[in-house]
């Protein structure tokens, strides 16, 4: 028996990909260690996407390769770098690129021990059991945005839907090993089914299927690209009580001009739009967006107009990206690059007046009554899964101190008792 640890790097999506390459390396042949020291291999699912993650994980790798193990690295670095890859780091065993090769990996993990046994193929939906009451449900693969600053298509490939028969099936599945919380990720997961002859079938129906299996408590989506928030999705959100009130819109920014050269399809009016009429619709919305800030071409006017923005919409949650060049990208050769000290200074500029934000928000909530998931315990206090927060270590987590004992995946009902900038602190009713 061979022992294998797996080392994930980069989003959620890849995490998606890492439990699922888990899911592959079955007893006898091999046993999962979260241990290094102990492994006989090490696979390292890496990411590619900007610059500070490139760095992170060409690091992650000369560190595991001090281990003496065989190391394996697969992943979005790999996809896009592999010929730069080989020739820099030889001491690396196998490059695995993850289009094509996912479901070879035990078979070729074996030959590296010699070893004649051969495993089943890659299975997205046989993934690892993490004893959580969350999970994610990867709805679909690669984008057809082309946003001028985004690689991921060049690595991930063309937009494609996971079948709809084969996701509700997962979801069962994972429903009557104890999962309560589904949480959707794709890159664009508002164009879910886009792809299908049938276009009856879109995230709607999706949802719709899911919300209809017994034993899941809470649905979220993540990621969700704003020209595809329909009216038909709001008031599915709205209507049906397994939908989260949560509306993770990553929006990059909100000028015309940087929105055009980013190749986004929306601007600022119908942003706005939407955002308002989410709002009115569901007053308990809770917001999340993600800016990118130091864009090419980003003057200091453009930067006030976004700082004007965030501090009047107020959301939730607010995350900011430095803008990473990135190879083959439109905006890669675009003129009038910003500076690294003038993008970092915006950043914490924008992330000042969002933690103020954050924290009024969290006051006036204090007597909010929220349905809850028990999705992690510690000594004194319990973890809570809710409308408030993504599962995603992005936004602050909701505590409820103990006062009798639950178990992970418990459904309590708690009330807002204490605010602070970003995390909530409940008692249970």
């Amino acid at each position: 028996m061979k022992k294998i640890a797996l080392i994930s790097l980069g989003c959620a999506k890849n995490q998606v990909d890492s439990e699922a390459i888990l899911g592959l390396f079955k007893k006898p042949s091999f046993e999962i260690t979260n241990d290094l020291n102990e492994a006989d291999a090490i696979i390292i699912n890496t990411c590619g996407f900007i610059l500070s993650a490139k760095i992170e994980n060409i690091n992650t790798i000369l560190d595991a390769l001090k281990y003496y193990k065989k190391t394996i690295v697969v992943g979005c670095l790999v996809e896009r770098y592999l010929d730069e890859l080989k020739k820099e780091i030889p001491e690396v065993d196998l490059w695995i690129p993850f289009k094509d090769e996912y479901q070879k990996l035990p078979g070729l993990i074996s030959n590296l021990f010699k070893d004649e046994e051969r495993l089943p193929i890659f299975d997205l939906n046989e993934r690892i059991n993490n004893d959580k009451a969350i999970t994610y449900l990867k709805i679909a693969e690669g984008c057809d945005k082309f946003c001028a600053y985004c690689a991921i298509p060049y690595i991930r490939g063309r937009f494609y839907s996971y079948p709809l028969s084969e996701l509700v099936n997962y979801a069962k599945k994972v429903a009557l090993k104890g999962i309560k919380e589904l949480v959707l990720i794709a890159q664009d997961p508002t164009s879910y089914g886009k792809d299908f002859k049938d276009n009856k079938v879109n995230l709607v129906s999706l949802l719709k299927e899911l919300a209809r299996i017994e034993g899941i408590e809470s649905i979220k989506t993540l990621y969700m690209y704003p020209e595809g928030i329909s009216d038909e999705l709001i008031n599915f959100i709205k209507t049906n009580e397994k939908c989260s009130h949560y509306f993770d819109i990553p929006l990059q920014h909100i000028n015309n001009k940087i929105l055009k050269s980013m190749n986004r399809r929306d601007d600022k009016k119908t942003i706005l739009s939407l955002i308002d009429k989410i709002r009115k619709e569901i007053p308990d919305a809770i917001l999340r967006t993600t800016l990118i800030v130091g864009y090419p071409g980003e003057t200091k006017r453009e930067f006030e107009e976004l700082k004007k923005f965030v501090q009047e919409i107020k959301f939730n949650h607010l995350g900011v990206f430095t803008y990473s060049p990135e190879e083959g990208t439109r905006a890669y050769k675009l003129p009038h690059q910003v500076r690294e000290s003038t993008k970092n200074k915006r950043k914490k500029e924008i992330m000042e007046i969002q933690s103020r934000i954050s924290y009024e928000l969290n006051k006036e909530i204090i007597g909010r009554i929220f349905k809850g998931i028990i999705i992690d315990k510690k000594e004194n206090e319990y973890l809570i899964s809710c409308d408030y927060n993504a599962p995603d270590d992005v936004d602050g987590k909701v505590i409820l101190l103990k006062n009798k004992e639950h178990n992970i995946g418990d459904i309590v009902k708690v009330k807002v008792s204490k605010a602070f900038v970003y995390d909530l602190l409940v008692e249970e009713i």
